[in-house]
């Protein structure tokens, strides 16, 4: 007796069962039924790399909270996006990333159109139990005659070093140094030399 295959999985997201194609990642899957999970790093046409791990979400009968851009669907799965444990991950999540980030939002030109600001407002702690002086970062870092960088405004969320490597094949940019000391630049501090350089700031 043959087995009819199916190419299609249904999951239960925040209570709403939706059917998707294999492959789909739990964010996309959650967001073909309007629900917004947060995130920094991903992006439609880069590989998932989950690490600003704001998307983190419950999925039943695992373990740890998984990430949602890089998890796929499987069928039956059930998964949660709003519970306490989830909250307080995307809390500490910007939390730290606001420890060393300027907080002058109103000066700033990405100011009223800031995924971090949006959401810091919509889901972060409303208050910071850091109580040391923020550490400091270079300012005005040209990276070409085209491109300067702040890197204190930066939250290293991978974008424009994947976008360099995954869709322009430049490998111009890179993370450099380690843990708290980590900052994106170029090769041996050569300036860029890429075409497609203007899509990094986006």
């Amino acid at each position: 007796m043959s087995t009819v295959q199916t190419d299609q999985v249904t999951v239960t997201i925040n209570g709403q069962s939706v059917t998707v194609p294999k492959g789909t990642l739990i964010l996309d899957a959650a967001k073909s039924i309007g629900i917004d999970i947060p995130i920094f790093c991903s992006h439609p046409k880069m590989a998932p790399v989950a690490v600003c791990r704001m998307c983190l979400v419950e999925v039943e009968k695992m373990p740890k909270l998984q990430p949602a851009c890089a998890v796929y669907v499987a069928d039956g799965m059930v998964v949660r996006t709003t519970t306490e444990q989830v909250s307080k991950y995307q809390k500490g999540v910007l939390e730290f990333l606001l420890i060393n980030h300027p907080l002058d939002c109103p000066i700033c030109d990405k100011g009223g159109e800031c995924p971090l600001q949006d959401q810091t407002y919509q889901y972060g702690p409303g208050a910071s139990r850091f109580e040391f002086q923020k550490a400091h970062f270079d300012k005005a870092v040209p990276l070409s005659d085209k491109i300067v960088l702040d890197r204190e405004r930066c939250i290293l969320c991978w974008r424009c070093t994947r976008f360099s490597e995954e869709i322009s094949g430049e490998r111009e940019l890179a993370l450099i140094q380690r843990g708290v000391h980590t900052i994106i630049g170029t090769f041996n501090d050569e300036p860029a030399q890429s075409n497609y350089q203007g899509n990094w700031t986006e």
